[in-house]
């Protein structure tokens, strides 16, 4: 009877300490940063905006950040080390830094940041100052002779990275809303959240994966563009659940 007891008690502890190794959303995080969210505004000639995230361990326990994940591939993260071990009191500095060039309006990012106390998202935000006008006219005609070429040379950086290993919902902001985002959109660019028509899952995977001649859509579908099937359809799925399908009528 003994040994039943000892061994019951010996389990009793066993999963007290496992639980005790798992996040606990009724605990504070050990994590405390000197803001979730930070802005900056940019200055007129700025290509790019630089952010610094403090973080103290508050806790009586090691803590160690596994990894940090930039929402898309224009924020370029820099770590003391990885992985990123806090000490009990301990702080250190995380820098971020988001290329936005080509950009304007404003620009929301995000850092998700993976540790042995819970996951994190700190968010960045920029007011951009308005795009030069003559580099947006000279982009356009760009896209007008050849509406493949945002997919290559520099417009690479964002037209195709910030899309890559992404799909749905994440793959519609990285890859969509350069273009068709409701701030700054070019006026023979079509706005998403109006249908003139019907627009069934037939109609959203052709433009997306074929564009349209004559326009700036280009073809998304490799081998001229960047996703692949599987990743059209998932924005196909998005676009039928999230965007009007038919014109309004009044």
């Amino acid at each position: 009877m003994k040994s039943f007891w000892s061994l019951l008690i010996v389990s009793g502890l066993l999963v007290w300490a496992r639980a005790a190794e798992q996040p606990d959303e009724r605990r504070p995080h050990p994590i405390t940063w000197d803001a979730m969210d930070k802005a900056v505004e940019a200055k007129s000639g700025d290509q790019a905006a630089g952010f610094f995230f403090k973080a103290t361990n508050t806790s009586q326990q090691p803590v160690v950040i596994a990894s940090v994940r930039p929402s898309c591939g224009c924020t370029v993260v820099d770590l003391p080390a990885m992985p990123w071990v806090l000490a009990p009191g301990a702080s250190g500095v995380l820098s971020a830094t988001v290329d936005f060039s080509g950009k304007d309006g404003t620009l929301a990012k995000s850092l998700i940041v993976e540790s042995n106390g819970g996951p994190q998202t700190l968010t960045l935000r920029i007011t951009l100052p308005p795009l030069d006008e003559e580099a947006r006219r000279q982009n356009q005609m760009t896209a007008r002779a050849d509406r493949q070429a945002v997919f290559r040379g520099s417009c690479v950086e964002c037209h195709v990275l910030p899309a890559e290993g992404k799909t749905g919902e994440d793959l519609f902001h990285a890859a969509c809303l350069n273009c068709h985002t409701p701030t700054g959109r070019a006026s023979m660019v079509p706005d998403l959240l109006v249908a003139h028509g019907h627009r069934d899952a037939v109609w959203w995977r052709t433009w997306i994966a074929e564009g349209r001649d004559g326009t700036l859509m280009p073809a998304f579908a490799k081998p001229r563009g960047p996703l692949t099937a599987e990743e059209i359809d998932s924005l196909v799925a998005f676009a039928l659940s999230h965007l009007p399908t038919e014109a309004k009528t009044n």
